[in-house]
């Protein structure tokens, strides 16, 4: 691959203040949410900064979810900022989600969650023209998919799974056709090509391999297309998660999908990706700074990790709450026992031994601790931690139930072992880092 530089930003999720960031409504809201609203602003402009101040990266990437859920008024104030950025001398190239238009846009007025105008579809290529769309050499009119070279050699397969009329999350037939012919063209120019996608080509984490909109549909033949077709790196977002994985087609060729985390929520990172002449790949991850806050004495780190805890638990108790005569006794009961146990409590319940340590440790903070590991990457519970052979125990306490499920989600000629995919998901057993990695594209 040609040598290139650039930065890589993820799920910006932009929400303007003025839509209200203040009330009950808001607080209930931000109870199960992962990211900040009210400071995804500063976040954004912080972050922007810094990336200005580099002037030997040149281009920035950001693909997809600008917004917080399509708000015109959110798409206006980041498109600001954008403009801000490329008059530092950046080249900035976007593609938009599912998150960036319909007609779910809200904000929060007087307690309440309101209606508010958002954008369409069909304007949001003419809104971000100057942001990678004016400069395609190549246009999927349908999708808004496009083709850029960004600098000498090197183009970039914008891949848009997003839009109005192609199924959500998809590269169908005719949107592989269009890809297809775009990379044979690079071929024939003597280009190297890469490609982004708002969704992941390969799923995050395997257990992410059973939930449905954690990565691109019929992934596996996704891959192998752009495998095969000579597109050897894909970035990727939308799971707010940090991972980097491989995949192999049939015939041997080997695709590297970069996924990101989300810039104003936990795990609150972005990249900065190099390929040298020697065709080495080079990622490297990047913490969000101090963006303006108080952050009531935490460090910028804990502050995100906060919110995210009080998501995933806020989530879990919002599963819990409902239901009617003995179902709501028992979600009654299990809200009460989540909140008070300690994870010995429930190794004692399921007979059981536990790490004294881990065993005193309250199940809300460990349930967290999991959830945060997950999505911040290199899940540090592999064997012989007192976390993975406790959930390896409660999985064989379980595996009845889980050998009876296992035909039930296993398809496409591939058989799904849970024990396996599940202990593989909070421990990383790859050879390489889900933050910092180094890669030979030839």
């Amino acid at each position: 691959m040609h040598p290139v530089s650039f930065y890589l930003v993820t799920d910006t999720h932009y929400f303007e203040n003025k839509l209200g960031v203040e009330g009950k409504a808001f607080d209930d809201y931000m109870s199960r949410e992962q990211y900040f609203m009210k400071e995804s602003s500063d976040i954004i402009k912080n972050t922007l900064d810094r990336i200005a101040e580099d002037k030997e990266t040149d281009i920035v990437i950001i693909p997809g979810d600008l917004s917080k859920n399509g708000e015109l008024e959110s798409h206006k104030s980041f498109i600001k900022e954008l403009y801000r950025l490329k008059e530092s001398g950046k080249k900035i190239y976007v593609i938009t989600a599912g998150h960036d238009y319909g007609d779910d846009s809200f904000a929060f007025r007087d307690d309440k969650k309101i209606s508010v105008q958002g954008a369409r579809f069909e304007t949001l290529h003419e809104m971000y023209k100057d942001f990678g769309y004016g400069d395609a050499i190549a246009f999927d009119e349908p999708t808004h998919s496009y083709v850029a070279e960004i600098c000498n050699g090197v183009r970039m397969l914008a891949i848009c799974c997003d839009s109005e009329n192609q199924p959500k999350g998809a590269m169908d037939e005719r949107l592989m056709s269009w890809a297809k012919e775009q990379t044979e063209k690079a071929k024939e120019d003597n280009c190297s090509m890469f490609a982004i996608c708002h969704y992941p080509i390969i799923p995050s984490v395997p257990v992410f391999d059973l939930v449905g909109d954690a990565k691109i549909k019929e992934w596996r033949k996704v891959a192998s297309f752009l495998a095969d077709n000579g597109v050897k790196l894909v970035l990727t977002g939308h799971m707010h998660i940090q991972s980097i994985n491989e995949f192999y087609s049939s015939k041997g060729n080997r695709l590297i999908d970069v996924c990101t985390a989300c810039l104003v929520g936990s795990p609150a990172k972005y990249r900065k990706i190099t390929v040298d002449e020697n065709s080495l790949l080079t990622v490297k991850t990047i913490d969000v700074g101090d963006f303006g806050w108080d952050t009531n004495g935490l460090d910028v780190q804990e502050y995100f990790d906060i919110q995210f805890r009080k998501a995933i638990l806020g989530k879990i108790f919002r599963a819990l709450n409902g239901g009617k005569g003995i179902v709501k006794h028992l979600k009654n009961f299990g809200v009460k026992f989540i909140s008070t146990s300690t994870v010995g409590t429930l190794a004692h319940l399921l007979f059981f031994r536990v790490d004294k340590q881990l065993g005193k440790r309250k199940l809300t903070d460990f349930i967290s601790d999991i959830g945060i590991s997950i999505f911040k990457g290199d899940m540090p519970y592999v064997k012989g931690t007192p976390e993975y052979e406790l959930i390896s125990s409660f999985l064989r306490r379980f595996s009845f139930v889980l050998k009876k499920v296992e035909p039930k989600l296993s398809k496409d000629g591939v058989k799904i072992n849970l024990e396996e995919m599940l202990l593989n998901t909070i421990g990383n057993n790859k050879d390489f880092s889900d933050a910092d990695a180094e890669f030979m594209l030839k």
